[in-house]
């Protein structure tokens, strides 16, 4: 077993007219290890021990967004909103640069809601609407981290 300490900065986006701030649920192979609802920006630090040489996946889920209440407009324009912002994943006290993924399938963003789009890289890091983004890795670690970064 590999003991894995993962930071996960999150930002929230809300307003006071929401009916309830951001749910989010951070789970590690399908295994809950957080959930909460968040109205300000949060640093979620979780400490897990992994299989070695095993392919994983963290997953941040943002399940509680109505569009009809949760975003306020001005005409066209959207001056209020509710979303999750991944601003960093941290493993090991290791900063990953989520701009540098070459593989599509390490970040991916996918939604719930129909009228949404699936993202990855980068742009997975921006739940805007209700769904799921999936960061895969595998075990060792720092094999993983020098292969990847």
């Amino acid at each position: 077993m590999e003991k894995v300490n993962f930071k996960i900065d999150l930002g929230i986006v809300s307003h006071d007219q929401v009916k309830e701030h951001p749910f989010v649920n951070i789970s590690l192979n399908g295994y809950p290890q957080f959930g909460e609802i968040l109205d300000k920006d949060t640093l979620v630090e979780i400490d897990v021990e992994i299989e070695e040489d095993t392919d994983n996946f963290l997953s941040i889920e943002y399940m509680n967004k109505d569009p009809r209440n949760d975003v306020v407009f001005d005409g066209t324009d959207i001056i209020k909103d509710k979303r999750v912002l991944i601003k960093n994943i941290t493993i090991n006290d290791i900063q990953l640069d989520i701009f540098a993924f070459e593989n599509p399938d390490t970040l991916s963003y996918v939604p719930i809601d129909p009228s949404a789009k699936s993202s990855i890289g980068f742009d997975a890091s921006k739940l805007s609407w209700n769904g799921r983004t999936t960061f895969k890795f595998s075990t060792p670690i720092y094999i993983w981290l020098l292969e990847n970064l």
